[in-house]
């Protein structure tokens, strides 16, 4: 028994340092992608005294920015940090996974399921190198998931205790402070909850419980921006922005909104198939009451939770009308537990064909529709990705080179922080018109604006009439205009020929300062 467990420990172990190798590579990328680069400056904004959706903003919930500012307080703005607090968060939900799957599939299962998670989580396939919402928020969701499921007797019947429900939806609202869709997987849970409960009144009062859970970190969100006057901020910038994105859904969209749906439905009538309709001799059942009296037999077990779980995830990585590869990281996690989990029937019944059907096709469909291009070439980019990194470790490749593998334009930020600390421009009010928000965090430089982007300023309502009137009367000491800017920003133009002197050109960005300097 103890060599056994010994044998169990060590293989987890190889398979945390395998997940660890395959990320190491993302430690040493260069300050390049867009959206970490966007948390990062209202991260370090924060830092600084500022307020959320007052004096930096961005279309995300908040815990993100506040990981980002917390990461930046202790280490710096540094990737290497950044990334490695990635890893660590990456090995702690591993671990979880290995806990959920120890406690309802077994040890060997549990292994294969961690695996299959930390591998396909640290592919570029789907972005995983990249320190994003969806990496933070598949933590709390899991430990929401192994909090409830851990109390279970053999992870099997529907006793769940108030206190782990109540932690559970506490735990997702974390989730979906990270990204809105964290919250889908509570649904699934609250799904379970109603398919396994004895009667109307059980669920109801479990129900409660978890909504109870979930609405206290929400209560304390609104509270604080209620004090700072921010509320209706908060609301646009995480919740109502987002009907931009689902306004952008590709052709065939009327199919695409069916279709995502398909497997909650399919689970749903599936779950009540197993509580009510007539099973095989010999298989095991539990008995409960409906809310009418009659006896019911259970036949669900937590497999049926992960496939719900699954089912919600998928929606999750769907909702958006973009389609982006760290979108499907939410739902890597119930697809590992789910494929640990299957066994090779001996024989397929009617209903279990029928359910396949409508439940697996269309994540199939939807996956290989909407994320073809990341899918198509994932393979190749990864070989690419690890051969950059193998090159440039080897000194077969140069900074420059090893860069710009990633964007062209993060060497065009590095010539402009070492031209700004040239200056001795660090720390001093700058504007950027266009988007190299990373340039904001390294250079620790103030922002005269709210918004470090100019995508914002025209995703905005009013965004440029309220930049134009910051920058009259907080005039910042720079104003760089990049060649990546979206759009004609006339009162901008009109500040700079009016207050403004062109001093350098750094790879195709202008540098301006204000006369007088």
């Amino acid at each position: 028994m103890i060599i056994r467990m010994k044998k169990q420990f060590v293989i987890f172990a190889v398979i945390l340092f395998v997940i660890f190798l395959l990320r190491l590579p993302s430690l040493y990328e260069p300050f390049w992608y867009g959206d970490e680069g966007i948390f990062a400056a209202v991260g370090r904004n924060l830092n600084h005294g500022g307020v959320l959706y007052q004096t930096a903003w961005d279309n995300k919930p908040p815990m993100i920015y506040l990981t980002y500012a917390a990461i930046f307080k202790f280490f710096g703005v540094s990737m290497f940090w950044l990334r490695l607090a990635t890893v660590i968060v990456v090995l702690s939900t591993a671990t979880v996974i290995y806990e959920i799957a120890q406690a309802t599939l077994g040890i060997k299962r549990a292994l294969v399921a961690t695996f299959i998670f930390g591998f396909l989580t640290s592919l570029r396939l789907v972005e995983g190198n990249l320190a994003l919402t969806e990496i933070f928020m598949i933590l709390p969701i899991c430990l929401a998931m192994l909090v409830a499921i851990k109390r279970l007797p053999a992870g099997r019947q529907g006793n769940f205790d108030l206190v782990s429900l109540f932690g559970a939806g506490f735990l997702f609202a974390i989730a979906s402070l990270y990204k809105q869709v964290g919250a889908l997987e509570a649904a699934a849970l609250g799904v379970f909850l109603f398919l396994i409960s004895k009667n109307f009144a059980e669920f109801f009062k479990k129900g409660l419980v978890l909504t109870i859970g979930f609405v206290i970190p929400y209560a304390a969100t609104v509270s604080y921006f209620a004090s700072k006057n921010l509320v209706s901020d908060y609301i646009f910038a995480a919740y109502t922005y987002y009907r931009i994105y689902l306004g952008e859904s590709p052709k065939y969209a009327l199919l695409i909104n069916v279709l995502k749906f398909l497997p909650i439905i399919a689970a749903i009538f599936y779950g009540f198939y197993k509580t009510t309709g007539a099973h095989p001799r010999g298989a095991q059942s539990h008995s409960l009451t409906h809310p009418g009296g009659e006896v019911k037999s259970l036949r669900l077990d937590v497999f049926h939770l992960f496939l719900l779980w699954t089912a919600f995830s998928f929606l999750g990585s769907y909702f958006s009308g973009r389609t982006y590869g760290h979108y499907l990281i939410q739902a890597i996690v119930p697809v590992s537990l789910l494929a640990a989990s299957v066994n090779i029937p001996q024989g397929l019944r009617k209903i279990q064909i029928v359910f396949a059907l409508f439940f697996f096709v269309p994540l199939i469909f939807l996956t290989k529709l909407l994320f073809t291009d990341f899918l198509s070439g994932g393979p190749i980019n990864q070989i690419t990705y690890f051969q950059n990194f193998v090159a440039f470790a080897s000194g077969r490749k140069s900074l420059d080179t090893y860069n710009d593998y990633f964007d062209q334009n993060v060497n065009s930020v590095m010539g402009l922080t070492d031209f700004l600390r040239l200056k001795g421009a660090f720390g001093k009010s700058i504007y950027i018109w266009g988007n190299y928000p990373w340039l904001y965090a390294i250079t620790d430089a103030k922002n005269p604006s709210r918004y470090v982007t100019s995508f914002h300023v025209f995703g905005v309502p009013s965004g440029q009439n309220e930049v134009a009137t910051n920058l009259q009367n907080n005039p910042p000491d720079y104003i760089i205009k990049p060649p990546s800017s979206i759009g004609y920003f006339p009162e901008l133009e009109k500040l700079i020929t009016t207050n403004y002197t062109l001093v350098a050109k750094i790879e195709n960005s202008q540098v301006f300062v204000r006369q007088g300097q």
